[in-house]
């Protein structure tokens, strides 16, 4: 039984006990001051609207007491949240479903604010990192219009300009997929599928890259299944394997490694580079470029868009830099 309805049944009949009393109390002082010793019908009249009038002032205070004045505050408190003031908290001073929902409006308060927050920082970052491709390309193209150039610079700039909006079209996709990430509470899972034929398939789809910088991978892949989210799972792998190749110089050698360990499955990708441990704490923060990645063209949104994925599918990310080498370890559930 609910803890309310307990206390509503709990009060009703404390209410019944005392208002029966009332009768009695005030036939004794009827009896020791009236004229007869005898009940008349006005006195039992009178008596019964005191009883009446007594059970419902109890009622109503009770009623006010435990749960209308709780359900008046939470409907005061969400009109400010619809109003946007989330700097508040109710107060619970009792143990009951409604104090469970006041507490749950309380969290809910906080993400409201925390998400708010989010928001705002978000579109600070967003602005920030698309004024400087959009200037670049406002820059270059007045000065192929407005100055007497040669036909090197004019080439040399329109390449700037392509280079510019080719960058300024990856963020915007970027950003773009970290929204519908985000927004997504439900993930569907999909039939049974391979994660090293997943692989595999990135590879294959991106040998174009790596054969230019004559990269070779090393690759030790466990046959491995899951049921989770296909297309987030193989937009990890992409993300992963890609920034492996961007960053590794001509020549390298990338080990990829598949494994089941307890009932999860691991994996990791390592290429040789260094990284700083300040660096290394703040990579999957969303639109954090190194000195090295800005150079190269990184708008600092990839990895954080993999976190977000892996975060989604109940798993953990994590970078390592040992021996001149960076590795990233996805851990995912079967």
């Amino acid at each position: 039984m609910r803890k309310v309805t307990v206390k509503i049944i709990i009060s009703g009949f404390i209410i019944m006990m005392i208002s029966s009393l009332f009768p009695r109390i005030l036939w004794g002082i009827y009896r020791n001051f009236g004229p007869s010793i005898e009940m008349d019908e006005g006195f039992m009249v009178i008596v019964g609207f005191i009883s009446v009038f007594i059970s419902i002032l109890l009622f109503s205070f009770f009623m006010n007491k435990v749960i209308l004045k709780r359900i008046k505050d939470l409907n005061n408190a969400t009109r400010q949240v619809i109003d946007g003031n989330y700097d508040f908290t109710l107060e619970m001073n009792q143990k009951d479903e409604i104090s469970e929902l006041t507490n749950n409006f309380n969290r809910m308060v906080k993400e409201l604010q925390s998400n708010e927050y989010l928001n705002k920082e978000f579109i600070r970052n967003v602005s920030h990192e698309l004024k400087t491709p959009l200037s670049a390309i406002n820059g270059y193209a007045e000065l192929i219009n407005s100055s007497e150039l040669s036909v090197k610079e004019i080439k040399e700039y329109s390449a700037i300009i392509a280079s510019e909006s080719k960058r300024l079209s990856l963020l915007a996709k970027d950003i773009l997929q970290i929204s519908l990430i985000e927004s997504q509470s439900i993930l569907h899972h999909n039939e049974e599928f391979k994660i090293s034929e997943q692989i595999r398939n990135v590879l294959q789809l991106m040998q174009l890259e790596w054969e230019k910088k004559d990269i070779v991978f090393d690759l030790a892949l466990e046959k491995a299944f899951s049921t989770s989210n296909k297309e987030l799972t193989y937009q990890i792998w992409t993300n992963l394997i890609s920034n492996a190749i961007k960053f590794s110089k001509k020549g390298s050698h990338i080990n990829i490694k598949l494994e089941n360990k307890n009932n999860k499955i691991v994996f990791t990708i390592s290429n040789p580079g260094i990284i700083s441990i300040q660096d290394q704490e703040k990579v999957f923060d969303l639109f954090y470029v190194t000195n090295k990645t800005q150079s190269r063209g990184s708008n600092g949104v990839g990895l954080a868009l993999t976190s977000k994925i892996v975060d989604k599918l109940n798993g953990t990310i994590s970078i390592s830099c040992e021996d001149n080498n960076i590795s990233f370890i996805v851990t995912l559930p079967i």
